[in-house]
């Protein structure tokens, strides 16, 4: 598998752990011009959560995820489905803003101190779950952790490694999910801390998912592997969606396309896709103004 997530469990059933190798699927997301390398590390991170968390969402459920800087409508998107799709993006006003427009932005500056989560759960059924929570570390990983911690009590621990080479491209990245169990001890949290800090060659190193998993099952007691899936990039775009953003140009300006025999371009700012509207089909919605 290209990107793919691995599930296990540890320490008696006490400890799940999600390993995370999306490298590729980061890699079309984020190596877009129009971002710094800020946004690309910022973005990537939230993108590698909302993996992690696809495997812990099941049948038609979705999860998302908003990160809302203290910037007015600065924020960074993610969403995910329980069969690995995922997509990822960033708010028209951040990558407009001055927060892009400069490689010297620390990720406290664009987190700012009112910044906040929001985490979506698509449950099905009409059942939708919704927690919010401030971001007191001014940072992906810790606040996510927190976020779990303080919405959902359940102790979590998230560690990610985005890295950026010198041309601005993604090179790698990988991340790791960790949460107790009900009935856990409170104590195992640190422990699994402790043993990723002293093993940062599952995050740092690229290996074979065969690799990664012996790893995985090797470093963390009582350790049982729980199945492997695939994440990859995803975004549902159409071009029946665009017709609304045509409804949005006035009157005059679709009839100079028709008259100037011009198409109108669309382009989708998840993915980069571009959808062509004809003379023709302006002219036929048009009919239905």
């Amino acid at each position: 598998m290209e990107n793919y997530i691995i599930k296990t469990l540890a320490y008696n059933k006490q400890v799940r752990v999600i390993f995370v190798d999306n490298t590729n699927l980061v890699k079309e997301i984020c190596n877009k011009d129009n971002m710094n390398k800020l946004l690309k590390s910022t973005l990537g991170k939230t993108v590698s959560i909302v993996c992690l968390m696809s495997g812990i969402v099941k049948g038609q459920q979705r999860i998302s995820l908003k990160v809302n800087t203290s910037h007015p409508k600065c924020k960074i998107f993610a969403d995910a489905d329980s069969m690995g799709n995922v997509r990822g993006f960033l708010s028209d006003q951040l990558l407009n803003s001055p927060l892009n427009g400069t490689e010297h932005v620390a990720i406290e500056q664009l987190i700012g101190n009112k910044g906040y989560i929001q985490v979506i759960k698509d449950l099905g059924m009409n059942s939708i779950f919704t927690g919010i929570t401030d971001m007191p570390y001014g940072n992906i990983e810790n606040d996510f952790s927190h976020y779990f911690n303080q919405s959902e009590q359940t102790p979590t621990y998230i560690k990610l490694n985005v890295i950026i080479d010198k041309n601005n491209d993604i090179s790698l990245s990988r991340g790791i999910f960790v949460q107790l169990l009900p009935g856990a001890s409170i104590h195992l949290i640190d422990q699994v801390k402790q043993i990723i800090s002293e093993n940062q060659i599952v995050l740092t190193i690229a290996e074979s998912i065969e690799i990664v998993k012996d790893r995985l099952l090797y470093l963390f007691e009582d350790s049982m592997f729980m199945g492997s899936d695939a994440v990859q990039f995803f975004c549902g775009c159409s071009k029946e969606m665009f017709y609304g953003m045509l409804f949005s140009l006035s009157t005059e300006e679709l009839l100079d396309s028709v008259q100037k025999n011009k198409q109108i371009e669309t382009v989708c700012n998840i993915c980069g896709e571009k959808y062509y509207f004809s003379p023709l089909e302006i002219r036929n919605m048009l009919k239905s103004y």
